[in-house]
């Protein structure tokens, strides 16, 4: 795209005999953003550590649904609006202060945030957030960011409703509604954690589960072949190929007038070149030729003058 190439390399400024070009400039401001971004993070994970330190976690021990028993610990605090969970190896539970639980309502409440450790989630959003650290100019990554959310709640819930019984997926519904309608009287804050309760999808997910019906599992082999084409495509460049007329007028095509166009070595190591069955010039050089290895290369004595 020579109009774009062109406009990256146009030259804004010069500082100290240093010239800036468009291209320099968005490299410069990409490279500043995505370290302010990368500190912030840093920074935010910090905090949250030392809160977590700073206050008393709760063990509990839950079977789960599907059977597996899981030891984990929760805080009660008013730095979070809704239930999420942290930690890629030792899971921890925040739950908002002002929020009552009965004990049933706790437990599916753990469900839902221990099937999100057990499936990745914590380790997919923790990447998540760090891929946006460095490519934070990109605008599709906000619209994959918001995709990848609604997929994981989806998982989440379809993993549930395998085991869930019908009585049982209307209660988790009625615990999940619950959530909903507190999580907006208090505004987040510093320490709030990325939850999974995101009003765009809650419908979604509602008619789900009420209808009590878990997505049926992709098939391997496709989900594979779909990852590989994707991944091989980068692989491949696709350019479109075109003559000018001006080039078209000053060149010659070597693959279809192979017998109108050849070379003669001479004794010398030289070689003539002809075009169209006429002597055209001598090569000293024929490794700085273009394509000579596509022209069929004569002795003398092999061609009749």
């Amino acid at each position: 795209m020579p109009a774009v190439f062109n406009t990256l390399r146009f030259q804004l400024f010069t500082i100290n005999h240093f010239a800036v070009t468009v291209g320099e400039l968005l490299i410069t401001i990409g490279v500043l953003g995505a370290g302010y971004k990368f500190m912030q993070f840093i920074k935010k994970n910090i905090i949250l550590h030392r809160y977590i330190r700073s206050k008393k976690e709760e063990k509990q021990r839950l079977k789960m649904p599907n059977t597996k028993n899981f030891t984990f610990s929760y805080v009660q605090t008013a730095q979070v609006n809704s239930p999420a969970i942290y930690g890629i190896k030792n899971p921890i539970i925040f739950l908002p202060n002002n929020m009552k639980f009965s004990d049933k309502e706790f437990n599916y409440i753990a469900f839902h945030e221990l099937t999100h450790y057990q499936k990745g989630d914590t380790l997919l959003t923790f990447l998540l957030e760090l891929l946006t650290c460095f490519y934070w100019w990109n605008p599709l990554l906000i619209v994959f960011k918001k995709q990848m959310d609604k997929i994981i709640e989806l998982r989440v819930d379809n993993e549930l409703l395998k085991v869930f019984t019908p009585d049982q997926c209307i209660e988790y519904m009625e615990c999940l509604l619950k959530v909903k309608k507190e999580q907006h009287k208090k505004p987040k804050s510093l320490l709030a954690m990325p939850h999974f309760f995101n009003k765009n999808i809650f419908e979604l997910r509602a008619n789900k589960i009420l209808n009590f019906s878990p997505i049926k599992t992709t098939n391997k082999f496709i989900c594979l072949v779909t990852i590989l084409l994707s991944f091989g495509s980068l692989f491949f460049i696709i350019e479109p190929k075109s003559v000018d007329s001006q080039t078209q007028a000053t060149t010659f095509e070597i693959e279809g007038k192979k017998e109108e166009n050849f070379l003669i070595k001479q004794a010398d190591g030289t070689f003539d070149l002809y075009m169209d069955n006429e002597f055209t010039g001598t090569i000293n050089d024929i490794d700085e030729f273009p394509d000579a290895d596509k022209l069929n290369i004569y002795y003398p004595d092999e061609v009749e003058h």
